[in-house]
């Protein structure tokens, strides 16, 4: 009767480590979740002090072009982006405190787990014990193994027993270290909560400075409202300036594209003597033929995509790409092909990619205007005073292209950046690096 025992607590010995081997997968699946929110946590936080950089960088520019006592268009379109940048801000803190909201939920909830775990544990550890004393005795012990109907039978009872012992101490160390993990859970749990309180001031600090920046916007606007129909004409001045800028782009780019295509053309004609194999695809991706060194430049700058230093040293985004509501004129329009970087005075601005100038020209209101070619790709700077590159010339990645205009009136030194790929306008901010 007691070998039957023995044989049910054989076939518990294999059902537990059944158990055991289903414990081990839930553990390192549970592990891969804390590392993919440690990885998610660490890019947030990557990414706040980005934001912070970046306003520092805003609140410096205000600072070194704040000796005027009025105040400035300059001055609002900082103070509009810091804003924005301020709200991002406050927005990656929030996701933040969401983030550690459920990681202290998960952890208390983990912890109260551990816990009724640890005391099943124990008082299965504790019955095991009194049942291996009770059946496995030294004297019933030696009457298993004798009672064995072969040597084989005997070693494999042997076995058997050692299997036992194994498993007893494997229950102890299993129980240790669900007592470390207990332990260590607690520990995180304390540090999420205190993140979240540092987080939770942060947040607190954050709203009261752009409330105080809201504010400090609005008084600069009221003032230059006071001007409102200068204000208006100011707009339609430049409104025709960009599409002026526009119609001159467009046209020396067609005239790129109408010359690719015709020195093809020769190309095909030397090569087959007739134009039948010269094909020129239809649609604004594809219009313009490019030689295999210009179709490696595309691909390469195509490959940079989010990468492309920026057009200046220092600076920051004041006027976006697309269609927009001007910052102070309610109900007026801004449509820009391109992006507006404010930087210092003095700033030269710089090429984006290694390219060719293809056209440098001037007009009143946007001053010089450089465009290089990069395969099927077209950079575009404009606001340029003094031009230090010519047409023809092939330019390295970051090489000057010559001295930024400073606007006195509305204290703005700023460079004007659009990016053509054949006929079709890019966002410029999709393609800088971060």
């Amino acid at each position: 009767m007691k070998f039957s025992i023995f044989n049910f607590q054989f076939s518990i010995f294999h059902f537990r480590v059944l158990l055991l081997s289903c414990g081990l997968f839930l553990t390192s699946a549970y592990s891969f979740s804390q590392t993919s929110a440690k990885q998610k946590r660490e890019q947030l936080q990557q990414q706040m002090k980005k934001l912070q950089d970046e306003i520092k960088a805003i609140e410096a520019a205000i600072k070194s072009n704040s000796v005027k006592k009025e105040r400035s268009m300059g001055e609002i379109l900082s103070l509009q982006a810091k804003i924005k940048s301020r709200e991002h801000l406050i927005s990656n803190i929030n996701i933040q405190i969401d983030d550690l909201d459920e990681n202290i939920g998960e952890t208390q909830q983990e912890i109260s787990k551990k816990a009724t775990d640890v005391a099943k544990m124990k008082a299965e550890y504790a019955e095991m014990l009194r049942k291996s004393y009770q059946n496995l005795t030294l004297q019933n012990q030696v009457v298993f193994l004798l009672s064995s109907n072969s040597f084989y039978d005997a070693i494999r009872r042997y076995n058997y027993l050692l299997k036992i012992a194994e498993y007893r101490r494997g229950q102890a160390k299993a129980i240790q270290k669900t007592i470390g993990e207990l332990e260590v859970k607690k520990e995180d749990l304390q540090e999420n909560k205190h993140e979240k309180e540092n987080l939770l001031e942060a947040q607190t600090a954050q709203k009261k400075q752009l409330e105080n920046e809201k504010k400090d916007k609005d008084a600069a606007v009221a003032l230059l409202l006071e001007k409102e129909k200068k204000l208006h004409k100011t707009q339609q001045e430049k409104n025709k300036a960009a599409a002026q800028l526009n119609n001159r782009i467009q046209v020396i780019i067609e005239e790129e594209i109408r010359l690719a295509r015709k020195k093809a053309e020769e190309a095909a004609k030397r090569n087959t003597g007739t134009t039948k194999d010269v094909v020129v695809k239809k649609g604004s991706a594809e219009t313009m033929p490019l030689t295999p060194a210009e179709q490696a430049l595309s691909k390469d700058f195509l490959n940079n995509q989010g990468k492309l230093p920026w057009p200046v040293m220092r600076g920051h985004v004041v006027s976006e790409f697309g269609k927009h509501e001007h910052p102070l004129l309610r109900g007026v329009m801004v449509e820009n092909n391109g992006v507006d970087i404010k930087t210092e005075a003095g700033s030269e601005a710089r090429s984006l990619f290694g390219g060719t100038v293809v056209s440098v020209f001037f007009l009143p209101t946007t001053q010089n205007c450089v465009i290089v070619k990069h395969g099927e790709f077209f950079t575009v700077y404009s606001n340029i005073e003094n031009v230090s590159v010519k047409p023809g010339q092939t330019l390295t990645t970051k090489q000057s292209l010559g001295k930024l205009h400073t606007d006195k009136n509305e204290d703005l030194t700023k460079v004007h950046l659009e990016i053509w790929k054949g006929k079709d306008k890019m966002n410029p901010q999709n393609w800088l690096a971060n």
